[in-house]
C-alpha cells in the first residue's frame, strides 16, 4: 500500500453471486450487468461511488460469470476510476466471505454497495460529511411505505442515529425503516469477520454478524437515505428500476419523430403540421427514398429530410437506415399520410415509462375510421399474426392483436439492444422489431390507436398476400431459430 491509503475511502462491490432470484434474466448474464435504460446497474453504482463519494479505487469481488463483469468494465479507465478484481471461489460462504476477501487490498475505511441495488436521485453525497469514522460501521436505510420490502431485506432499530438492532428478514417489521446494501465500515470489521469465520467456517450472514457486533458493545451509526431505491431481483423489480429512471427525466429526454414516406404522399404537409402542433418533438425527420420530389415541401414545414441512398427502398431498410442516424433518447415511428392521429403520441408516451417499446394496434373496431381498408380479411390477417406471435412467445407475457402496426415509440437503448437482430428489409421489419424485444426479454406493450389508413402508396406496396406470407414466414423462422439456440 502507498502512504496515505488509510485516509481515503475505498469502494467495495460484492458481485460474486449467481442471482438465482432474477432467473431467467440471469441465465447467461450476471445480475450486475442487468441494464437500467442502457447502463449496466454496476456502472450506476460505480458512478455514485465516484461522483457522490469521491471514491477513486473500487474493489469488485467476482465469482459466477465473473469474466463477463471484468470484460465489461475493464480496468475502470473508461469510468474514470481504478478497478481491482478479486475472485471468490467459495460462493456458498455468501456476502460476508466476499467482503472478507477484500482485506488483501483494502486497509482503510470502505463503502460497500451491492451490485443489484438501484438508487435514483439518492443523497449518498451527504455521507461525505457524515461522522462514519467515529463508528465501527455505518449502515444506510430509508423509510418505506411497504413493510413487505423490509421483510425481504432487513429492519433497522436506531435512536438518534445510533444503531441498536439489525434484524435480517424480520417476520414482523418493527418500524418503517428498511436497511439497504450501502455500508461504510472500518477496516477493523475485517478482524471481526475473520473471527466469525473461524467459529463458523461454512457461512456467516452479514447483517446478523453486524447485529452481534452491536450486541457486543461496538458502535454503529445509521444514515437515512432519500430518493428511490429498488432491489433488482426479478422481472418486475428490473422494470420498476427502469420506470423510475425514465420518469425522472422524461420531459427532458430528446424525442424524434421518424416519418416513413414512399415518396409521393400528397398529404405529407398536413401530417407534419399536425405532429408539429403537439410540441413534443425536438426533431421531425422524414425518411424518403432517393430521388423523391417532396424534399422542398417537407423542408418548408421545418422538418428534416433524410434521403436514403440508392437501392435502399423498402420499409425495413429505410427505417433502419434512419434509426442508425438518429441520436434522440426516444424515437417515434409514424407514416406520412396521417394514417395515425398525432393526439395518440401522448398515449404512447404514457406507457413508454413502463415499457421498452409501445406499439399501436389497428384492430380495435371503435378506433378504425369507417371505410378504411383495415377491415374484414385485412384486419383478421393482422390480428391473426399478432396472436401467432403471442402464442409462440407466450413465456414472455406479451399480448398482441396486430403484427404490422408501424405507429410505435421506443427508447434509444431499446434500439441499440435489438439492432443486431434486425435483418428484414421489407414490411415484416415491424414484427421483427417486436420479436427482437421479446427475445431480449424487453417489455413490449400494445395499445389501441386511431387508424385512418390514408396511405395509398403503402396500400399499393404492402397490402397484399405476399406481405402476409412474409410476416408469417418471419415469425416462424424467428421462433425456430430462437428455439434452436441458448438464450
Amino acid at each position: 500500500m502507498t502512504n496515505g491509503t488509510e485516509d481515503k475511502l475505498w469502494g467495495l462491490i460484492p458481485a460474486a453471486g449467481k442471482g438465482t432470484r432474477a432467473f431467467p434474466y440471469t441465465e447467461n448474464r450476471h445480475k450486475a450487468l442487468l441494464d437500467v435504460n442502457g447502463v449496466a446497474n454496476i456502472e450506476r453504482i460505480i458512478s455514485i461511488m465516484r461522483d457522490d463519494l469521491q471514491i477513486t479505487d473500487i474493489v469488485i469481488v467476482i465469482g459466477h460469470l465473473g469474466d463477463s463483469i471484468r470484460n465489461h468494465l475493464g480496468d475502470g479507465d473508461r469510468l474514470n476510476v481504478r478497478l481491482h478484481f478479486i475472485e471468490n471461489n467459495n460462493l456458498e460462504k455468501g456476502l460476508a466471505w466476499s467482503i472478507l476477501l477484500a482485506r488483501q487490498l483494502i486497509s482503510g475505511f470502505f463503502c460497500i454497495m451491492l451490485c443489484d441495488e438501484s438508487y435514483i436521485s439518492s443523497n449518498h453525497r451527504l455521507l461525505l460529511d457524515f461522522h462514519w469514522r467515529d463508528a465501527l460501521f455505518t449502515c444506510a436505510g430509508l423509510r418505506v411505505d411497504d413493510v413487505g420490502l423490509i421483510q425481504k431485506n432487513y429492519a433497522v432499530l436506531q435512536q438518534e442515529g445510533v444503531l441498536k438492532h439489525l434484524i435480517e428478514k424480520p417476520v414482523n417489521a418493527p418500524n418503517d425503516i428498511m436497511g439497504s446494501g450501502t455500508f461504510i465500515c472500518s477496516p477493523a470489521v475485517f478482524d471481526w469477520l475473520e473471527k466469525a469465520f473461524s467459529a463458523t467456517p461454512a457461512y456467516v450472514e452479514f447483517v446478523s454478524f453486524l447485529d452481534l457486533l452491536l450486541a457486543a458493545g461496538e458502535r454503529g451509526y445509521f444514515f437515512q437515505l432519500t430518493g428511490t431505491y429498488v432491489n433488482i431481483n426479478d422481472r418486475d423489480s428490473l422494470a420498476l428500476a427502469r420506470y423510475h429512471d425514465r420518469d425522472l427525466h422524461f420531459q427532458q429526454r430528446r424525442k424524434a419523430l421518424l416519418v416513413y414516406a414512399e415518396g409521393d404522399e400528397e398529404g405529407i404537409v398536413f401530417t407534419l403540421e399536425r405532429y408539429h402542433e403537439t410540441g413534443v418533438f425536438d426533431d421531425i425527420i422524414v425518411v424518403l427514398p432517393s430521388g423523391s420530389l417532396l424534399a422542398d415541401r417537407i423542408s418548408a414545414t421545418g422538418a428534416t429530410v433524410m434521403s436514403c441512398p440508392p437501392g435502399c427502398t423498402l420499409y425495413g431498410e429505410k427505417l433502419l437506415y434512419a434509426m442508425r442516424r438518429t441520436n434522440a433518447d426516444i424515437i417515434v415511428l409514424t407514416e406520412a399520410d396521417y394514417s395515425f392521429s398525432s393526439r395518440d403520441v401522448q398515449k404512447l408516451f404514457s406507457y413508454l415509462r413502463d415499457a421498452d417499446m409501445v406499439v399501436g394496434t389497428r384492430t380495435t373496431r371503435q378506433l378504425i375510421e369507417q371505410g378504411s381498408t383495415m377491415r374484414g380479411l385485412v384486419r383478421l390477417a393482422h390480428a391473426g399474426l399478432g396472436k401467432l406471435m403471442e402464442l409462440l412467445w407466450w413465456d414472455r407475457e406479451a399480448r398482441f392483436t396486430d403484427a404490422g402496426c408501424t405507429f410505435r415509440a421506443f427508447w434509444r437503448s431499446t434500439f441499440e439492444t435489438i439492432e443486431p437482430s434486425l435483418l428484414s428489409r421489407g414490411p415484416e421489419f415491424s414484427a421483427e422489431m417486436m420479436i427482437a424485444c421479446l427475445d431480449a426479454r424487453l417489455r413490449v406493450i400494445e395499445i389501441p390507436v386511431n387508424y385512418f389508413n390514408r396511405s395509398a402508396s403503402q396500400i399499393r406496396a404492402y397490402q397484399n398476400a405476399q406481405t402476409f406470407w412474409s410476416f408469417f414466414g418471419l415469425i416462424i423462422r424467428k421462433r425456430l431459430f430462437k428455439s434452436g439456440r441458448k438464450h
